[in-house]
């Protein structure tokens, strides 16, 4: 007489096992004991456990080392949250992500989300910087979130966007609270020099949130990487009624495309009649 080995049969079909497995997204504990229940159900529990995850920089090394040692893991990051705390930030917090950072972006190839905050772009070292640069240029990242943006010139972070960029949120903008040494501005310029001269094709914004009326302006000048004549959603912020003329002529520029305007206080009524007779229309024409 010949014992079979025993294999446990799930009643339910594979589909509506993964539906309940994204029922469970924000659930941690009960994602890690459904890895454990059978091997088909790992990898659906793995996407949502690892789907998003949150670093500072006194962290970074310590996701580096996860990573390298589970590689495998890496495929599953979709969202990447890069968070500074504090201000002014010690030179040490930057030792990690100094050594981490150039190592991250040929792991994170599946990267659809990136969020940074309080990140100094004009105070970072060169090869810091070019870590940057590969983050924003992976092909899948479609969505960027910038908060407190540090540096000397919109230009030093404009030119991080690349073609697949369909959302961008800038929600604060820093400019004027990193000084750096002049050798460091012109080092920057020279690195943004070299990237103008590659042929690069122009992010088709579908969505924009920005309360920095410089980076309005720079999107309303001679620049041409960011097309937002595609934009569908538009939430924007005009702190004083003297500025409803760049507000109008952003408005203008966005086409036909336009579905969703928000504009953030001050109070609207307070620009006055023209301008809202001008919005309207601009939504109807």
């Amino acid at each position: 007489m010949r014992l079979r080995s025993y294999r446990p049969q799930f009643p339910f079909p594979l589909e509506l096992i993964e539906y309940t497995i994204d029922y469970l997204h924000n659930s941690p504990s009960t994602l890690r004991t459904c890895a454990h229940v059978s091997r088909a159900w790992v990898a659906p529990s793995r996407f949502h456990l690892f789907y998003r995850h949150d670093t500072t920089p006194t962290k970074i090394g310590q996701l580096l080392e996860f990573l390298q040692g589970s590689p495998h893991i890496a495929r599953y990051i979709r969202e990447f949250h890069l968070l500074v705390r504090y201000s002014p930030i010690p030179p040490s917090f930057w030792l990690q992500v100094d050594a981490a950072l150039p190592h991250l972006p040929g792991m994170l190839t599946q990267l659809r989300k990136l969020v940074l905050t309080g990140i100094p772009f004009t105070g970072l070292v060169p090869d810091t910087r070019a870590a940057f640069r590969a983050l924003f240029a992976l092909p899948y990242l479609v969505d960027v979130h910038v908060t407190i943006l540090k540096g000397v010139k919109l230009e030093h972070f404009a030119t991080l966007l690349c073609s697949p960029l369909k959302r961008l949120s800038l929600t604060k903008s820093s400019l004027k609270r990193v000084r750096p040494k002049p050798g460091d501005i012109r080092a920057i310029d020279e690195e943004i020099k070299a990237v103008e001269l590659q042929k690069r094709s122009p992010c088709h914004l579908e969505y924009l949130c920005s309360i920095s009326s410089p980076f309005t302006r720079w999107l309303l000048g001679a620049q041409t990487m960011i097309d937002i004549s595609t934009i569908r959603t538009l939430m924007a912020l005009c702190k004083s009624k003297h500025r409803e003329g760049l507000m109008a002529r952003l408005i203008r520029r966005l086409g036909p495309s336009l579905e969703d305007l928000t504009i953030q206080p001050p109070k609207i009524e307070d620009w006055g009649a023209p301008f809202l007779i001008y919005v309207v229309i601009i939504g109807f024409d």
